[in-house]
């Protein structure tokens, strides 16, 4: 059976019933408040999150800085696994800055004519970041990265006319802009103290129970039962490989109304990569989360009597 590096998580996102809407919402609003006060504490240490990219990243954090509100030792091991990982991928991205650095040149941007605006120059940015990328002792990956980096540093230089000097001038605080909520750090499904997650395989369904604020502020456990129906794609994946702790993440939909979603996590054998420095120019490279479309024709969201829309295989 595959392990550690061969297995690959893929994540499905659920659509939460419209009974737990309000009490879910309720959860992300509070978690997010909790997470951007621990980034902008945190940003200044962005650094100590290059060399210990081991482990949960929750103890990172939790060994940094108390929690900005107590309201659950469980809830808030959560909220800073949310803050761990997400400094820890800008601690990434900043070392690739300091790669990408010397080679930026104005070159990269294509000077303004009478006909088109100035913009990025793609075919010498790629051939740039290739021969940058076959110095490196690193995978295939990273050539995404790199890119990734470079146009961010091209469209800094097209907003105020020079490149940027150190990261933080290129990246602000990434405070979250909608509510996101990872459960990996609490106890697991059966013992968590902020979530308890259990499948019927045979059924097709799961129930999730979690905690959240009343509109009073009061701390609680629903006290039914969240069901949730697995599309037929969850179910096969879950049957070559085990589920991962879920993320709660909030969705805004096209008229400005917010749903939550729970990002379903399985673990499964990993497919090869590409060659990325063979897939074409980069701004045909699709990066990112792919987002389900949770709307329906009478707008988002959807009437509660329509089955959930589950997401295309996202790669972590």
């Amino acid at each position: 059976m595959p392990t550690g590096r061969n297995l690959q998580p893929l994540s499905y996102d659920l659509r939460l019933p419209d009974e737990a809407q309000a009490d879910a919402l309720r959860l992300l609003d509070a978690s997010k408040r909790i997470v951007n006060a621990a980034l902008i504490a945190l940003w200044p240490r962005l650094d100590e999150f290059m060399s210990d990219q081991t482990g949960p990243a929750w103890k990172q954090v939790v060994a940094m800085i108390d929690s900005p509100d107590r309201h659950g030792d469980r809830q808030w091991r959560c909220e800073a696994e949310t803050v761990g990982r997400l400094l820890r991928g800008q601690a990434e991205r900043k070392q690739v800055f300091g790669l990408i650095q010397p080679i930026l040149t104005d070159g990269f941007i294509r000077p303004k004519t009478d006909k088109r605006p100035a913009g990025k120059n793609r075919g010498t940015i790629r051939e740039a970041i290739t021969a940058l990328h076959k110095t490196l002792a690193v995978d295939e990956a990273a050539f995404v990265m790199l890119q990734n980096v470079v146009e961010q540093c091209c469209n800094v230089f097209l907003t105020t006319g020079v490149f940027p000097a150190t990261y933080e001038e290129l990246q602000p605080v990434p405070l979250l802009k909608v509510g996101m909520l990872t459960y990996a750090g609490d106890d697991g499904p059966r013992l968590g103290q902020s979530y308890r997650l259990s499948l019927d395989l045979e059924a097709g369904t799961a129930q999730l129970f979690f905690r959240f604020p009343a509109e009073a502020g009061t701390w609680q456990w629903r006290k039914t039962p969240t069901l949730l129906a697995l599309p037929p794609i969850v179910q096969d994946r879950l049957k070559q490989g085990g589920s991962l702790a879920p993320t709660l993440r909030e969705h805004m939909c096209p008229d400005g109304s917010r749903i939550a979603v729970l990002d379903f996590i399985v673990q499964v054998p990993k497919a090869p990569s590409p060659d990325w420095s063979t897939v074409g120019t980069p701004h045909r490279v699709r990066l990112g989360r792919q987002h389900t479309d949770y709307s329906s024709r009478s707008g988002c969201p959807r009437p509660a009597d329509q089955p959930p829309l589950v997401l295309a295989d996202r790669r972590h």
